[in-house]
């Protein structure tokens, strides 16, 4: 099948890999950013992947500009099939379930709830909209070959390759969702492209111990160094019971990528230095 399709953010990490599966697939795919949508021709399925990642989203304006104010424009807009807004698992965080009728909790006077505010608020945009094309995926942590971001599975992939040793904070009993990037932009685009519901978690569904990431880097010799009273750290398991009904199950994960990425970070950091 061949559509339109307007992907904004799509210079990021989860934007260019859409961008790149889309045209694989044929598809006639705009990349633009929340600054420069291009409103004079008509946008057909929008993916809008435009947002800062919770680790950096102390700057209010331009979390607010990138989670809501670039949607809302493109809602009032109008010029498109669908619209599909990313917003993140993350709004979860706090809540003891995790499943699409959880009402989230939020706190605004704490900093650190500023993501998920303005994501919240990017989706009460969408949700409210009378289209029923307009979804809401709250995606869960994407693991890929994202080289320089600084959460956790790029950082300690990052010094296992370029030190041989990995420094970490977090016990082997912490864990959290992985959903490998090819299976979320499968999702994803399937989401876009007719999905039944409103709102999707687009998670893995199971989560992934630290330890299993430590000890497939130690049987490449990699060093694990974990530092003296360690946070245990536990995120609930995602609910995919609505996901995997539509569109199946992952057919991929992160333990059995754990090799492939090792391998990608090396070459990359191997170029970089040669």
């Amino acid at each position: 099948m061949v559509d339109r399709f307007t992907v904004v953010g799509g210079r990021g990490f989860i934007g260019s890999a859409l961008c790149a599966a889309l045209h694989a697939g044929g598809n006639d795919v705009v990349s633009a950013t929340h600054r420069d949508v291009p409103y004079g021709v008509p946008l057909g399925h929008v993916i809008y992947a435009s947002g800062v990642s919770a680790s950096t989203a102390e700057d209010a304006s331009y979390a607010y500009a990138a989670h809501v104010e670039g949607v809302r424009r493109i809602l009032d807009a109008g010029a498109f099939d669908s619209l599909l807004y990313l917003s993140s698992t993350r709004v979860y965080d706090g809540a003891t379930a995790t499943s699409e009728d959880t009402a989230p909790a939020v706190r605004p006077a704490e900093g650190r709830d500023l993501y998920r505010i303005t994501k919240l608020a990017g989706e009460a945009l969408c949700l409210a909209h009378a289209a029923p094309a307009v979804r809401v995926a709250r995606l869960s942590n994407v693991s890929g070959a994202n080289f320089a971001s600084p959460l956790f599975l790029s950082d300690v992939l990052r010094q296992a390759v370029r030190e041989r040793r990995v420094a970490v904070r977090t016990t082997r009993e912490s864990a959290k969702d992985y959903i490998p990037l090819g299976e979320a932009c499968r999702y994803l685009i399937a989401i876009a492209r007719g999905g039944r519901e409103r709102l999707y978690n687009v998670a893995q569904g199971e989560n992934v111990a630290n330890g299993t990431i430590y000890d497939a880097l130690a049987a490449r010799g990699i060093e694990i160094e974990i530092a003296p009273g360690a946070a245990t750290v536990l995120t609930p398991p995602i609910d995919v019971r609505r996901l995997h009904a539509e569109f199946g199950p992952s057919r991929e994960s992160l333990p059995a990528l754990l090799p492939q990425l090792f391998e990608q970070f090396a070459a990359h950091f191997a170029a970089a230095h040669a």
